[in-house]
């Protein structure tokens, strides 16, 4: 296996993020033993797991001295959003691709994009995969204007991205092993596969000298919202070996992996019943869910017949500036006042 080149890093979040027992969401989704890792909790901006995604990217954009980022990402794209402020406090050009057309109600990760100074353009078609290739031609384009563009595909969904969550594998097995768990099983919601690559990549190559930390076995469960299981399948696998090309193996760590159809209604849509159990974990928990992706998760982990059984470890990926849209989205008259004049 060919060993990855050094990658360089720019520290952007605060961590470790907390491993936490979820009795809350434990009681709305069913499940006796459910802890939550809080990386809806990452510390930079309105934070979220691309955090760690971003903090390689980033780095290794610098390292090879891009003046601009093309980064894929539709108008609701959290992560999109995210690599233009962290690009923004780094002095570095985004133009950012989305597909569809301009819309007459700018959706709130778009504004944030746009606030960070980022160039949006639209692709003009419905289809998310119209990215790619409007991508690649604005890369070629600023090529020829002399400028020095590192491309981003959708999700920063890239060897060097899924860096992020291999040493976070590592963060999270030293939490378990500090509230004593050795047998889990993690349950992620997985759209581009990213965040999930660089877990089982963390999970089964030696990324921080760990082989003395004690044994773990982990089950890693893929809910994908975007894709069919069977078309990531193979891109994660790949991803993940790369990854982590020449370190040896993490013996302390038995893990297995599988991804499991959690689309519902389809990728960013929510039919009425999906609808309201995302309100009442909202209602019922102190979490805050957005419907693409946890919301999708969290459906698939409560209606499951399949569900993991022992301890569950819910991995919260974030979603603020979604959840802030679809409360906007909401607002379609004034609030109502009682008779003493209290809202």
């Amino acid at each position: 296996m060919l060993a990855m080149r050094p990658i360089s890093r720019v520290e952007l979040g605060a961590f470790p993020t907390p491993l936490e027992r979820g009795s809350d969401l434990g009681e709305i989704l069913g499940i006796d033993d459910l802890w939550i890792k809080r990386d809806d909790l990452t510390g930079y901006s309105w934070g979220g797991n691309k955090v760690r995604t971003i903090e390689f990217i980033l780095g290794d954009a610098i390292a090879q001295e891009s003046d601009c980022l093309v980064v894929c990402g539709g108008p609701t794209s959290n992560f999109a959003a995210l690599m233009a402020a962290a690009c923004a406090r780094h002095g570095i050009a985004v133009y950012q691709v989305c597909y569809g057309e301009v819309s007459h109600r700018e959706p709130i990760a778009l504004a944030f994009s746009l606030a960070a100074g980022a160039t949006v353009m639209f692709t003009g078609s419905a289809n998310r995969a119209s990215m790619d290739d409007a991508a690649k031609q604005c890369v070629n384009d600023l090529r020829v204007k002399g400028r020095r563009p590192y491309l981003v595909p959708r999700g920063g969904a890239t060897v060097v991205g899924a860096l992020g969550y291999a040493h976070a594998a590592g963060e999270f097995r030293r939490q378990l092993a500090d509230v004593g768990l050795r047998d889990v099983t993690v349950v992620i919601p997985v759209g581009s596969g990213g965040t999930i690559a660089g877990l089982v990549s963390g999970f089964t190559h030696d990324f921080e000298n760990e082989n003395d930390a004690g044994a773990f076995n982990i089950e890693v469960v893929g809910v994908c919202v975007s894709r069919p299981p069977e078309e990531l399948s193979p891109v994660i696998n790949a991803m993940a070996t790369a990854c982590g090309g020449g370190r040896g193996a993490l013996r302390s760590v038995h893990c297995k992996w599988r991804l499991v159809d959690g689309r519902g209604a389809g990728f960013g849509v929510c039919d009425r019943h999906e609808d309201m159990f995302i309100d009442e974990i909202t209602r019922r928990s102190r979490l805050l869910v957005d419907t693409t992706y946890n919301g999708k998760a969290m459906i698939w982990l409560g209606d499951s017949l399949s569900r993991p059984a022992g301890s569950v470890v819910y991995w919260h990926t974030g979603g603020f500036l979604a959840v802030a849209d679809r409360a906007a989205n909401r607002i379609t008259q004034p609030p109502v006042k009682s008779r003493d004049g209290m809202i």
